[in-house]
């Protein structure tokens, strides 16, 4: 399919051409220099400093799973084999294999500890990097006889919290010295939870694949809400950047990074995209930079301008993709989209299958 903007704006398409992310599994926020790490295929490891605008290769780093930024390394998981890399130049300084894993997935942190999740087997491992040239695992908990996915770590380091695959799955805590675990949510009503995170107030942010969104719980799990409930697809890790007050999604569907900000004073979002055009459109999917959210209405129509299709989304302040596939079918028919904003503001694309 090639497209043709109505409006120019080719500058910003060129650039994301350039370099795009694939196979994506997880993110990670690097507080250092304000990036965000995305693991691309296994085999390579990709940052954006610009909310996804560009993208660059960490040299030759890579990763399958999780990933942690602790001081000036990062940790990541590369199929049952943890790496330590450094930070700026991406290369290895260490390996520490996992005796006995099956499949190694979630990774949460405090200070000089990582948790891990053993998604096949239900075991929980904990890894001491206080030396990164000699870093140490050891079990944790057995079995927690369900299928562990994302990990984090509360921030007095005395918690693991973690959620599970499968349908209505639970959240639990693990004690970090004790390896007890207790369920902090029975039946969370969320199917296929894949990431967590945690931001500066203590509250949880969720990833499931089923329904398609990110839960925000608070601090004892006593309340809820749905906090990203467009622009999705088969949500899986999740990293808080407590800095900028900034979430971000891997979407593992689409191969898209989606950035979504909580922050009251957004400043620091709106710096990145001020610049962008508020909607592009490339390839197949529309790309929205939205210095404040709101409800958006769609409208794809044929060549001879008969309307074809309807859709009202309703997105957050910050950078969403949204996929024509994941839309209704005359969007991706081949015509005209027009996008319109609450205040009247209309940008439209033509497009050709």
């Amino acid at each position: 399919m090639k497209n043709l903007a109505l409006l120019p704006a080719f500058a910003f398409s060129f650039s994301l051409l350039a370099q795009t992310p694939s196979s994506i599994e997880a993110v990670e926020y690097d507080p250092n220099d304000n990036r965000w790490f995305v693991s691309n295929g296994g085999n390579t490891m990709m940052y954006t400093s610009d909310a996804g605008a560009n993208w660059d290769y960490l040299g030759n780093a890579h990763a399958t799973h999780g990933m942690e930024v602790i001081g000036d390394y990062l940790f990541a998981i590369n199929s049952n084999v943890i790496t330590c890399y450094d930070l700026i130049s991406g290369l290895i300084v260490d390996t520490e294999t996992v005796m006995g894993a099956g499949f190694l997935n979630g990774m949460g942190s405090h200070g000089s500890t990582l948790v891990v999740s053993d998604f096949s087997s239900g075991r929980i491992i904990k890894v001491d990097v206080s030396d990164p040239l000699n870093m140490e695992s050891s079990t944790l908990v057995a079995s927690t006889g369900t299928t562990p996915n994302g990990v984090v770590i509360d921030a007095d380091g005395s918690r693991a919290v973690i959620v599970n695959w499968g349908g209505n799955s639970d959240i639990l805590g693990v004690d970090i010295e004790t390896g007890e675990v207790t369920t902090l949510v029975d039946g969370s009503g969320l199917g296929n939870c894949d990431g967590i995170d945690i931001d500066s107030e203590g509250n949880y942010y969720v990833s499931s694949w089923s329904p398609p969104w990110v839960t925000k719980f608070s601090s004892d799990f006593s309340e809820d809400e749905i906090v990203v409930s467009s622009g999705l697809s088969n949500p899986a890790d999740i990293s808080y950047a407590m800095a900028i007050d900034t979430l971000a999604v891997a979407n593992s569907g689409s191969n898209q990074v989606t950035f979504h900000s909580f922050a009251e004073n957004t400043e620091n979002v709106s710096e990145i995209i001020e610049e962008l055009p508020w909607v592009d459109f490339i390839g197949n999917t529309l790309i929205f930079n939205l210095i404040e959210g709101g409800n958006y209405e769609l409208r794809s129509y044929r060549i001879n301008g008969q309307i074809s299709g309807y859709e009202e989304v309703s997105l957050l302040q910050g950078k969403t993709r949204i996929e024509l596939s994941r839309l209704p079918k005359p969007f991706s028919e081949g015509g005209i989209i027009s996008v319109q904003k609450q205040d009247g503001t209309v940008k439209s694309f033509k497009y050709f299958k």
